[in-house]
Order: structure tokens, then sequence, then C-alpha cells
């Protein structure tokens, strides 16, 4: 009878726990794709056109990070702070756009996730640069927050930020103001 030997299984079984848990927790340990935003910074989003990218917001104060593996500078950019999570998506639309439109859009896709949905009756909003559009409050499993939308005849953005409570009622401020710096070029 021959000798079963399990040590080549074990070293496996080990690689495949050091790659599966270790690997996350030195991510997590050493900043897991974060970029630390300093207090001013502006971010472009969206195609560039002429080495210009569409969509623009700045972020008022020192603290928040780019999620750098959740953001895509051609479409999208995350945002972190304090267990709060800002996300703004440019929407190249199939045809013309208006903020009511779009606003529905984001209603259905909210409630299309499952785990979140957006308070009915959205207020308006006016960015600092004049640029008009829709808000209103973001809620669900445990998170609080707000949802925002712009839109010029041909390009949109959208605006979610939310999390716990008491992390979201301190950062609500700050939100307002990253929502109202927002440009959305002709």
């Amino acid at each position: 009878m021959a000798r079963v030997r399990w040590w080549g299984t074990g070293l496996v079984a080990l690689t495949l726990l050091v790659l599966g848990a270790g690997l996350p927790l030195l991510d997590h340990a050493l900043g897991g794709g974060l970029m630390v935003l300093p207090a001013g910074a502006r971010l472009s989003v969206g195609t560039e056109r002429d080495g210009v990218r569409p969509v623009s917001f700045s972020v008022p104060s020192a603290g928040w990070r780019l999620r750098k593996g959740r953001s895509s500078l051609g479409t999208n950019a995350a945002l972190t702070r304090d267990d709060v999570a800002l996300n703004l998506n440019v929407v190249v639309p199939l045809g013309t756009l208006d903020a009511g439109a779009l606003w529905d859009g984001l209603q259905r896709i909210v409630a299309a996730g499952g785990t979140a949905r957006l308070g009915s009756g959205p207020a308006p909003i006016t960015t600092s640069e004049g640029l008009t559009g829709l808000t209103g409050a973001l809620s669900g499993r445990g998170r609080i927050g707000t949802a925002s939308v712009f839109a010029r005849d041909t390009l949109g953005a959208t605006v979610t930020a939310s999390g716990r409570p008491a992390a979201y009622r301190r950062l609500a401020a700050q939100i307002e103001a990253i929502v109202r710096t927002i440009r959305i070029a002709p």
C-alpha cells in the first residue's frame, strides 16, 4: 500500500489562505487604493475633449480620499471620508436631457438595487456657477444621505452621498459644499 502525503495539499491551502485573506488585509493596512485629497482639490471627470474633462467639482476641506479602485475618471469619481461615501457619475444621454428626466432615471436605478431609495419630491438646487438641478433625500439599510442631479442638453451628472446617520450628519455641510461646486462644461 502506498503512503499518502498531504503536505502538498496543505501548502496549496496555506498559499490560498495567504492570498485570499492576507493580501486584502495588507491592502487595507496600506491605504487600500485611497488617494488623500488636499483642501481645495479640483477633480475632473468625463471623456476628455481637448485635454479637459467636462464635469468637475472641488473638495472644500482636507480628509476626503479618492477611492482609486472604484473611480474611473472617464465616467465617475468615488470619494470617502469617515464612513461616508460620495459618488459622482457622468451621464451621457442618447437624446436631450433635463434634470427631471435624470432624477426619474436615478430613482429607477436606486430602486432596482434594492438596498436604498430616493425620497419623493426633489427640491431645486443651484451650484455656485449657476448650474441648476434637483436634490433630495437618500436612505437605506442604516444609511442616510442625499442625491443630486444636474443636466445640460447633452451631458449630466448624478451625485449620491450616504453614510451612517451620525457620520453623514457631521459631513452634511461639506457634502453640500462639494455638490455646489459642480460644473458641467457647455
